[in-house]
């Protein structure tokens, strides 16, 4: 019996992910876009207080305006810092891996993200909460030289999905990528130092 028992935990461990196999990559978008609240009455010797809370509705592509803040290039890899400027009279919060496109002559190469890679992008992803006027930032690398894979994609628009989001904003930005070798870093509230 102990035999039996022992096979089922190990079996268990192995199908629960327990091997210390990828990472999870981040929420999964669920559609939900309203924001709710909940309330909380106390009275105490006649009097009473009432606390409401309201969880902020996600940061949204047509709320946001992005742009890249600053980008820099050796050894045939770009890196950019993106900055994402919450443009809305309302707070919106944020958690997770953006997603990213390249457009080049025949059109979107649905690029497949990699998320972390690099000691730079490799930190676990936290929640945001972004105020109106106020920035979230990601960090993006991608290749930009042919490699055995094929040529490198000259490109001219890029599009950043934010996390939990189907829509995406579309940037002005041109160079060359390897659709292949694009890594993507959670995003923060504050710029990499």
């Amino acid at each position: 019996m102990t035999k039996a028992l022992a096979f089922v935990i190990v079996f268990a461990a192995f199908l629960a992910g327990c091997d210390n196999g990828p990472k999870e990559a981040g929420p999964v978008p669920t559609g939900k876009t309203s924001a709710s609240s909940s309330s909380t009455s106390t009275a105490q010797g006649g009097g009473s207080t009432t606390i409401t809370t309201t969880a902020r509705a996600l940061c949204k592509d047509k709320a946001a305006a992005v742009k890249a803040e600053s980008q820099n290039g050796a050894a045939g890899t770009i890196m950019t810092i993106w900055r994402v400027t919450n443009t809305s009279s309302d707070g919106c919060r944020s958690f997770g891996y953006p997603g990213m496109d390249f457009h080049a002559a025949n059109g979107w190469l649905d690029v497949q993200v990699h998320r972390g890679g690099t000691d730079m992008i490799n930190q676990p992803p936290a929640p945001v909460v972004l105020e109106p006027g106020k920035s979230l930032y990601f960090v993006s690398f991608w290749g930009d030289v042919d490699t055995e894979a094929g040529p490198c994609k000259q490109f001219d628009r890029v599009k950043v999905t934010l996390p939990d989001n189907f829509t995406s904003a579309r940037v002005d930005s041109s160079g060359c990528v390897d659709p292949g070798l694009v890594e993507v870093g959670p995003v923060t509230d504050a710029p990499p130092s």
